[in-house]
């Protein structure tokens, strides 16, 4: 028994999968940080709020153990202190990237970048 051979159309039908496949893969792995991070979102146990990255400062938290102190300069954000034993949040350095996150979980303080860009860590199916 013969195969028959793709037809035309099978062809054409074939190519265009190709090309949305391409244009799909280039879409989900395009370079991160595409454009400029607007905010960090700071979750604590007493509530969340918002630090502009634009404007360089120092922002006190309040958190579970007490206040952890946030840095913001050049557009990213880094624990400077905070009232934990480990300090692992301290010796993280600065965030950068948007989606990007830095913790003190003892203390309960999340710092979330926010906007546009951003890249996987991970893809699952």
């Amino acid at each position: 028994m013969s195969r028959p051979l793709p037809t035309p159309a099978d062809l054409v039908v074939f190519a265009l999968a190709a090309v949305l496949l391409a244009g799909l893969h280039v879409l989900a792995w395009r370079q991160a940080g595409a454009g400029p991070v607007v905010t960090a979102r700071v979750e604590t146990p007493f509530g969340t709020r918002y630090l502009p990255l634009d404007r360089p400062g120092t922002y006190r938290v309040r958190g579970a153990l007490g206040e952890s102190v946030l840095e913001v300069r050049g557009g990213a954000v880094r624990f400077v202190d905070s009232p934990c034993r480990a300090k692992v949040c301290v010796r993280a350095g600065w965030v950068r990237e948007a989606g990007a996150l830095a913790a003190c979980l003892p203390n309960g303080v999340v710092v979330t970048l926010t906007g546009p860009g951003g890249a996987y860590d991970a893809i699952n199916f």
